[in-house]
């Protein structure tokens, strides 16, 4: 029996968008860019309205027409890694007076870090780094402001919770600073008359509410398969819906200068109305060729794919307060089984994440009441524990889990589980953590489908393990 405790790494398709995807193959194989591919186009658009219903991508929460505007901020993606270098292309190619300058934070996936590291070696950006805070893991919108520079800052990316130890980033609250930061700027202060904000909020999706309205954010990340969908993406847009087919150049041109003309904002609280419209944010094509996607992204749908992201985003927008409830409670009754399992006494020691460690802050993901509907709400993703494995030096998470072949976790970020041994995880190490304890954590994520059995059983294997090694080295 396996015990699969990776569901951040990657989750299995739910039945129901298995049958999507068999549908679609089946019935809507035509091209969507054809003559007679109007049924495949409307799947692709019911598909998008899915997706936009469940970040709330519409201002005022409309959800009666599959065609609304607003949906067509999304664009369809190959994933994560495509959806996040569209944005940073974008900055790139705007062929402004000056290297932009990108900021982001040292916990970033590497789709993000990586690609941002190889544009700054090669000349194209300037790039700051923020670390995060050490006490609760997340950079704060003080560390951002601190570091804009005004006459070259265009865009900061921050992940709204980290994949390895769940921490929620406070993207309204670095929203909102940045917008009061720009208030108090002569006219004509920043390149593109404004800062434009990414956040990748592929762990997000399925395990918490996300409106990107109210974050604040011009740019959204989405990945399918971490929330039981296929291994597609997507990515949004804020404004894209102004730019009209066939000509979203000249558009974002326009839409350009008139960021530089209208920088001032008055009140804080019309952001969102002011962004809008002729303050969309700048999309250049990473793929150029054929007009699918509205000439913003050539290549032929993957019509089965994308249905299969819509009937995800469905089960999402219908069932999220239940994956919610159940996440926390698995959670709870996780974190409470490894500290009765390895009470401070014992040899070894355990060290949770956002519990024992690094205090997380009680921040949403642009939902006010989600504390009041959950009180156990603790900054943190409610499906993810980060336990670290306190002992002797020689112990590690590596020779831990080589002892549980039953059990699937990882050592970190499934992406980049490669990293040295002998550092553990950056993401760890840059939350304050020792190369020693940073080698000693392993990454617990929960499922839809995890059960309190299995939980006892993953417990009962890391303790059965790292008694068999602490017998073996004494």
């Amino acid at each position: 029996m396996s015990l699969y405790f990776d569901y951040n790494s990657t989750t299995p398709l739910e039945p129901e968008v298995t049958q999507a995807i068999q549908m679609a193959a089946q019935n809507h194989w035509e091209n969507p860019s054809s003559q007679y591919g109007e049924c495949a186009r409307k799947q692709i658009d019911w598909s998008r309205s899915m997706l936009g219903r469940m970040i709330q991508a519409n201002p005022d929460g409309t959800e009666s027409s599959s065609l609304n505007k607003y949906f067509s901020d999304l664009i369809f993606t190959s994933g994560g890694t495509e959806a996040n270098h569209s944005v940073f292309h974008t900055f790139v190619n705007l062929k402004l007076n000056a290297i932009p300058h990108i900021i982001t934070a040292n916990t970033e996936h590497p789709s993000v870090l990586i690609p941002l590291k190889q544009l700054h070696a090669d000349g194209h950006i300037e790039l700051t780094v923020v670390p995060v805070s050490h006490k609760t893991g997340i950079v704060h919108f003080e560390d951002i402001v601190a570091v804009l520079r005004p006459n070259q800052t265009v865009l900061v990316s921050v992940m709204l919770a980290n994949n390895e130890t769940g921490a929620i980033s406070p993207i309204e609250e670095i929203a909102q600073g940045i917008r009061r930061w720009e208030r108090d700027l002569p006219s004509n202060s920043l390149p593109l008359g404004r800062i434009f904000i990414h956040s990748d909020m592929a762990q997000v999706v399925g395990k918490l509410p996300i409106n990107v309205r109210s974050l604040g954010v011009d740019y959204a990340t989405i990945v399918g398969h971490k929330f039981y969908g296929p291994r597609i993406g997507c990515l949004f847009v804020r404004g894209l819906h102004t730019y009209g087919p066939g000509q979203w150049e000249q558009s974002m041109r326009q839409s350009i200068k008139a960021n530089g003309d209208s920088h001032n904002h008055n009140e804080l609280s019309d952001v969102n109305d002011q962004l809008d419209g002729a303050g969309a944010a700048p999309f250049v094509p990473l793929f150029r060729g054929g007009g699918q996607e509205r000439g913003f992204r050539a290549g032929t749908e993957n019509t089965p794919m994308i249905v299969g992201l819509g009937k995800a985003a469905e089960l999402v927008v219908r069932n999220l307060d239940q994956y919610m409830e159940h996440f926390l409670a698995m959670r709870t009754l996780l974190e409470r089984s490894l500290h009765q399992a390895f009470p401070r006494d014992s040899p070894i020691r355990v060290c949770i994440f956002g519990v024992d460690r690094c205090s997380t802050i009680s921040i949403c993901s642009g939902d006010s009441g989600l504390v009041n509907r959950f009180p156990h709400f603790s900054g943190r993703l409610p499906n993810t524990v980060n336990v670290t494995f306190i002992g002797p030096s020689w112990l590690n998470s590596g020779t831990i889990l080589a002892r549980c072949p039953q059990l699937e976790a990882s050592r970190g970020a499934a992406c980049h589980s490669s990293e040295s041994n002998m550092q553990g995880s950056s993401v760890l190490r840059a939350c304050g953590y020792s190369s020693e304890e940073a080698r000693g954590a392993i990454r617990l994520s929960l499922g839809r489908q995890t059960t309190c059995e299995q939980i006892a059983l993953a417990v009962t294997n890391l303790k059965r393990a790292i008694s068999e090694l602490l017998q073996e080295n004494s």
